[in-house]
């Protein structure tokens, strides 16, 4: 059990360091009032986190200058902030435009990020899983078909909204078979965002007593809500430099919330299982498949499907504008 700081100073210096303290001490003050109803101190400390986040992400976007401001940096009100200047709708896809799991087929298994120290180490073994659970699922892999590729250190979008500049990727991405890392950005189909939750960083410690790992206060499953900024942001930028519309995928290994833009609305399919995850995903690449060209790198949708599938990015490559990174 972790003891509660006699003194707010005590609780910044034992918690947490950050290159602009004067920032964050009146936040903190704040939030660690005494509370009526006896709230944990790992409670509190999971919500100076995030208020933190959004403080650092809010003071990067007000000093970034010529900087770039990382996607894993953007808070969730900076997200809403770029729906509304891209006048874009987020709305929920389950609503607006469901999808059925085929019926009768096996639940697939969910992806144990447990085994891991952290998202890097577990993104190889995460990649190698998608591969398989949409291979099981029906999609072409290899030659003729699709990939998924290991992305997670792949510089990958560098876009300027409005007056500000963000930069990321994604951890892993199917793409055309014969493509490299180096062309994912321009060609990839569905990409994934990989989140180990406190909960799998709480067993991994558990089980390894042995390896250093930074401690987990709140041990929990992953939300779509503490990634929303990072993903809408990166699914933008995607949509700006892709030939395509394209689906992303956040996901723990236990839940997944795919999102794809369609025409000026933003669907988010929060909290799917795996097997409906892996099968919408499987049935979006299947019904591209007829489009990809003889030499499997690019698609190339019929002449009547063109004008449809690129009208939610026509938009966005006007608003949203490619910088270089140099």
């Amino acid at each position: 059990m972790v003891e509660k700081p006699s003194t707010v100073d005590e609780a910044i210096a034992r918690y947490f360091s950050a290159p602009n303290p004067e920032l964050w001490v009146g936040t903190l003050r704040e939030l660690l009032k005494p509370t009526g109803d006896g709230q944990p101190i790992t409670k509190v400390i999971q919500d100076l986190r995030d208020e933190m986040r959004l403080l650092r992400s809010d003071y990067a976007a007000r000093h970034t200058d010529a900087k770039s401001i990382a996607f894993s940096l953007v808070s969730g009100v900076a997200a809403s902030q770029l729906l509304r200047d891209l006048r874009l709708t987020e709305a929920d896809g389950f609503e607006e435009a469901p999808f059925e799991t085929p019926a009768g087929v096996n639940d697939i298994d969910t992806f144990d990020f447990s085994q891991f120290v952290n998202e890097d180490a577990g993104t190889p073994s995460f990649v190698e899983y998608h591969h398989n659970q949409l291979q099981a699922c029906g999609v072409r892999m290899g030659r003729g078909g699709y990939k998924v590729l290991d992305l997670h250190k792949t510089p990958m979008y560098h876009v300027e909204i409005g007056n500000n500049r963000y930069s990321g990727g994604v951890d892993g991405g199917v793409v055309p078979y014969a493509v490299r890392a180096g062309s994912a950005a321009e060609l990839l189909r569905i990409g994934f965002g990989h989140k180990q939750s406190t909960a799998d960083k709480a067993t991994f410690r558990m089980n390894h007593p042995d390896v250093t790992q930074a401690e987990v206060a709140a041990p929990r499953q992953y939300s779509f809500k503490e990634g929303r900024g990072q993903v809408v942001c990166c699914l933008l930028a995607a949509h700006a430099m892709c030939q395509l519309p394209l689906d992303l995928d956040l996901t723990d290994g236990q839940q997944h919330h795919l999102l794809r833009l369609r025409g000026d609305l933003l669907l988010v399919y929060e909290g799917c299982t795996p097997t409906q995850a892996y099968h919408e995903m499987a049935d979006v690449l299947n019904r591209q498949a007829p489009m990809l060209t003889s030499k499997l790198t690019r698609l190339e949708p019929p002449a009547e499907l063109e004008e449809e599938l690129r009208k939610p990015i026509k938009k966005l490559k006007g608003l949203v504008q490619g910088y270089s990174a140099v």
